[in-house]
C-alpha cells in the first residue's frame, strides 16, 4: 500500500495550484449564473455554499491536521459538489460539465486520503 501511496504523492505538492483553477471555474459558473439568472436563486445560492466551504477546507484541515477529518472533508464537498453538478443540468447541461474536474479531484484526494488512514 505504500508503493501506492507514494505513486500519488503528487497530490499534495499541486494540490494548492488545482484549488486555485477550481475556484476559478467555480467563479466562473457562478458569474454566469448571475448572467441568467441573478443572485437571488437556488442556484447561486448553492454555488457560493461550495465556494465557502472549498475554501475553508485548507483552514479546518490544517488546524485539525487530522487524516481523518480531511477525508471527512472531501467526502462532504464531493456530496455537495455532485448535488451542484445535479442542479446546474435544470440551468445550463454546460454549466454543469464544469464541475467535472472538481469531481474527478475530490475523488483522486479522498481515494489518496483514505489510503494514508489505512496505512497508519
Amino acid at each position: 500500500m505504500s508503493k501506492i501511496i507514494e505513486s500519488l504523492s503528487w497530490i499534495d505538492s499541486v494540490a494548492g495550484f488545482v484549488w486555485l483553477i477550481l475556484t476559478g471555474i467555480m467563479l466562473y459558473i457562478l458569474f454566469r449564473i448571475k448572467g441568467l439568472k441573478g443572485t437571488k436563486n437556488k442556484y447561486f445560492n448553492l454555488g457560493i455554499f461550495l465556494l465557502v466551504i472549498v475554501w475553508i477546507y485548507p483552514l479546518y484541515t490544517g488546524f485539525y491536521s487530522r487524516l481523518e477529518i480531511g477525508a471527512i472533508g472531501n467526502v462532504f464537498t464531493l456530496g455537495i459538489t455532485l448535488w451542484h453538478l445535479i442542479r446546474l443540468k435544470e440551468l445550463d447541461r454546460k454549466l454543469s460539465r464544469l464541475m467535472i474536474p472538481q469531481i474527478i479531484w475530490l475523488s483522486v484526494a479522498t481515494f489518496y486520503v483514505s489510503l494514508m488512514i489505512l496505512d497508519k
